[in-house]
C-alpha cells in the first residue's frame, strides 16, 4: 500500500470529509425521490400526504425541499374542494338509487322487509331527508335473494359509508384479479371481498 493511500485511509479528517461527501450525495438523491413523490400526489391531497410523512409537527421540514406550509385560506380552500367532491358523489349515488317502495317491488317483499334488511346490513342505503335510498348496484336478479350476498360482512370491515362503499364496490380491484367487488360478491366470492375490504382499510390507516 502506498504512503498516500495509507494516509487517506487512516487520516480522520480525510475520512470525515469523504463521509460528508457521501451523505451529501445520498441526501441529494433522496430529495429527488421525495420531489418526484410529491409531484405524483394531487394538489388537494398534498397536505395530508406531507402530514402523513412528518406528522402534525412540521417544524423539522426542510423548506427548501417541501416549500412553505399552506396558509389557513389555502387549507380551507382544499377542504372545500374535497367536500364538494364528496357531496357531488353523494348526489350521484342518490340519483342512481332506489326508493324503499321500488326495492320492495323488485324483491317482491314488503317495505318493512326492506327496512329489516337495511337494519341487518344485508342491504346498504343512505337517507335523503327522511326517506331511504338504496344504491342500485347491490340488486342482482341472478342472486338467490335478489341482491348480492355478503354485504353485512363487507360493511362490518369497510371503513366508510354508502357513498364511499359505492365508489369502492364499482371499481376494478387488483386484490380481486381486476374484478369489481360487486362482481366478486355476485359470483359468491364473499370471503375474498371481505379480505379486499380489510386490505383497503389497513392501507387507509
Amino acid at each position: 500500500m502506498s504512503t498516500k493511500a495509507h494516509a487517506e485511509r487512516t487520516n480522520p479528517r480525510t475520512a470525515a470529509a469523504a463521509g460528508r461527501k457521501g451523505r451529501t450525495g445520498r441526501a441529494a438523491g433522496f430529495s429527488t425521490v421525495l420531489e418526484d413523490a410529491l409531484a405524483s400526489v394531487p394538489e388537494v391531497e398534498r397536505e395530508s400526504f406531507v402530514l402523513g410523512v412528518v406528522g402534525e409537527d412540521a417544524d423539522g421540514l426542510d423548506r427548501a425541499l417541501w416549500g412553505p406550509g399552506p396558509s389557513p385560506a389555502e387549507r380551507k380552500a382544499a377542504a372545500l374542494v374535497n367536500l364538494r367532491r364528496q357531496y357531488q358523489a353523494r348526489r350521484a349515488v342518490v340519483e342512481a338509487s332506489l326508493t324503499r317502495p321500488e326495492a320492495a317491488e323488485l324483491l317482491d317483499v314488503s317495505e318493512q322487509a326492506v327496512l329489516d334488511r337495511l337494519k341487518a346490513g344485508d342491504l346498504v342505503g343512505l337517507k335523503k331527508g327522511r326517506e331511504w335510498r338504496l344504491p342500485s348496484w347491490q340488486f342482482s336478479a341472478d342472486s338467490e335473494l335478489g341482491f348480492v350476498p355478503g354485504l353485512a360482512k363487507v360493511t362490518a370491515v369497510f371503513a366508510g359509508g354508502a357513498v364511499s362503499l359505492t365508489e369502492w364496490a364499482l371499481a376494478p380491484n387488483s386484490d380481486l384479479d381486476g374484478a369489481t367487488p360487486v362482481e366478486a360478491l355476485a359470483a359468491g366470492h364473499v370471503d375474498d371481498v371481505v379480505r379486499a375490504a380489510q386490505v383497503g382499510t389497513a392501507a387507509a390507516w
